[in-house]
């Protein structure tokens, strides 16, 4: 058995790194992919580990039984636990500090933003704004933020649509709708969802342009996208910010209406004076 079993429990990842010369052909090559691929374990059964690597579900199991664990779900979890440890977020602090630490949060988050450089923001809007159609996936709170852009980008480029994840997992016919020519604009951030890992990874399979908007974590959706931005969401207590989320989202769209040269919003703008949307 390798010494690997035997080694101080810590970060999984962390132990294979340091014990991989140590294992068998076979078992280097499980434990690269786990290595490289680290964000992916937790979304990936034995046997769909197995089918990626081309051996059996049995070499899995005993792979995660050398390397010191009962078998692949204890291994799956120890990494799903270490990954969750990344998230960096506060327990509350004293009553006195939250307003001023939360401003010096979204400052330190903003300017951070400010920092990502022009080559990679404007492949990321040409993107949007070039595809047939445009759809934008999130869940639980991320859908919200799905939402928000569907309602502001559909004013200046047609065929934007929001979906929720998990109710696209319900009627995968609909992925049907997208091609090679469409675009999906994700928004996830930890824990990541799993209704939004397998519905990108289906459209990306699709030939579907993926582009990413998330945390500054390991999303298992990095390494599928076209283009992907990461952004700074510290916070100051238990929740993480969203106020980047906002703020490139506001960018991009700019962008986008940028090269849509305003035609698509002059047509929305006489619709809604038509139909008397707003009061003034």
């Amino acid at each position: 058995m390798t010494s690997l079993a035997s080694a101080p429990m810590g970060s999984a990842v962390e132990r294979l790194r340091a014990g991989v010369e140590e294992l068998s052909q076979r078992d280097q090559r499980v434990a690269r992919f786990c290595i490289d691929h680290a964000e992916e374990v937790p979304f990936l059964s034995a046997g769909e580990l197995a089918g990626r690597l081309g051996i059996s579900g049995a070499a899995i199991t005993r792979f995660s039984q050398r390397i010191g664990y009962d078998g692949y779900p204890h291994f799956q979890k120890t990494v799903r636990h270490d990954l969750r440890a990344t998230l960096g977020l506060k327990q509350p602090g004293p009553q006195n500090a939250v307003v001023a630490d939360f401003w010096a949060s979204e400052r330190a988050n903003l300017e951070s933003l400010a920092a990502l450089p022009e080559q990679q923001l404007l492949p990321f809007a040409q993107a949007i704004a070039q595809a047939r159609r445009v759809w934008i996936v999130g869940a639980r709170s991320s859908y919200g933020l799905a939402l928000m852009a569907e309602a502001l980008l559909s004013s200046f480029r047609p065929r934007v649509e929001a979906h929720s994840a998990d109710l696209l997992l319900s009627r995968p016919e609909q992925f049907l709708e997208l091609t090679a020519e469409d675009a999906v604009l994700v928004y996830t951030m930890r824990r990541y969802s799993r209704a939004t890992t397998q519905v990108v990874t289906a459209l990306h399979e699709r030939g579907v342009t993926v582009l990413l908007l998330t945390d500054q974590g390991a999303s298992p959706l990095g390494k599928l996208a076209r283009h992907c931005l990461r952004l700074p969401t510290q916070g100051s207590e238990a929740a993480a910010s969203v106020a980047p989320f906002v703020s490139i989202t506001s960018l991009m769209i700019v962008l986008v209406a940028r090269a849509w040269k305003g035609d698509h919003f002059k047509q929305t703008e006489a619709l809604k004076a038509e139909f008397g949307v707003y009061e003034y």
